[in-house]
């Protein structure tokens, strides 16, 4: 009797454990929630440098002012407009949606739209895709599945959803249970091979984690791009103005 007893809250405890386990769809909620929710900084403001590194070792370094504002429950909004070196200072990129990205080239005055096939090229010649550059939001793209947990870490498989245009068709990605946001991802091309891996550095601005650093190596090509911020300045109130195609032609001061 006491051995029928102990089976019976055994399987209790096994189903029990299961209903309460974490899935992943509500732990990429808890990612989205502090990069683009109700946890994440109205908008941001800051000076951000550009370093690509080629194959060979061959070094870029560009220096950018990047804006962005947080529209819960929409596409969060972004410009980015570059300082130096001379030859790209005052090309600006804006993001409004995942279908609405633009380039403004000041050498031919002119702004150019991001076509949906274009968005996998290469962001100003860095390991960065305009795709990469663009709005920050998964659940919408990928269907989530929590392989392994530790103490530390989850660890995700985000496989892309029938119908949508994305240039990764899967993203493993290691999230911190302390703060909540990706520390590394791998990202998959149509043939399911290992194209990029992104690593990223979080640190706390007031009451928020943000994403400070982020390492992005092109693994087929064996290059490697860093975007690092600084001077960050977060919730000032940044007026809808900022994010239109007239302030992305504005030089930059």
């Amino acid at each position: 009797m006491k051995k029928l007893i102990f089976i019976f809250f055994s399987l209790f405890l096994i189903l029990n454990f299961n209903l309460w386990a974490i899935t992943g769809k509500e732990i990429l909620k808890k990612v989205e929630e502090r990069t683009i929710g109700e946890r994440a900084p109205k908008d941001v403001e800051a000076i951000m440098s550009m370093t690509i590194v080629s194959s060979k070792g061959k070094k870029k370094i560009r220096e950018l002012k990047v804006w962005s504002k947080n529209n819960i429950d929409k596409d969060d909004w972004r410009v980015m407009k570059f300082l130096s070196p001379p030859d790209v200072r005052n090309v600006g990129f804006l993001v409004l949606s995942d279908d609405r990205m633009y380039l403004y080239l000041p050498e031919f005055h002119r702004i150019r739209r991001i076509a949906s096939h274009n968005k996998k090229e290469s962001f100003m010649g860095s390991d960065f895709s305009y795709e990469d550059m663009g709005t920050s939001g998964f659940t919408r793209f990928y269907d989530a599945k929590l392989l392994s947990e530790n103490e530390n870490e989850w660890v995700l498989e985000l496989t892309r959803k029938s119908g949508v245009s994305k240039p990764y068709s899967k993203i493993k990605m290691w999230v911190s249970k302390e703060i909540e946001i990706p520390f590394k991802m791998e990202l998959y091309d149509d043939s399911g091979k290992l194209w990029k891996l992104a690593e990223q550095e979080a640190k706390k601005i007031e009451n928020y984690w943000i994403p400070v650093k982020i390492k992005m190596t092109n693994v087929k090509k064996n290059s490697y791009t860093v975007l690092e911020m600084k001077d960050i300045k977060v919730d000032q109130g940044l007026g809808n103005q900022i994010f239109t195609q007239r302030f992305l032609r504005r030089r930059v001061k």
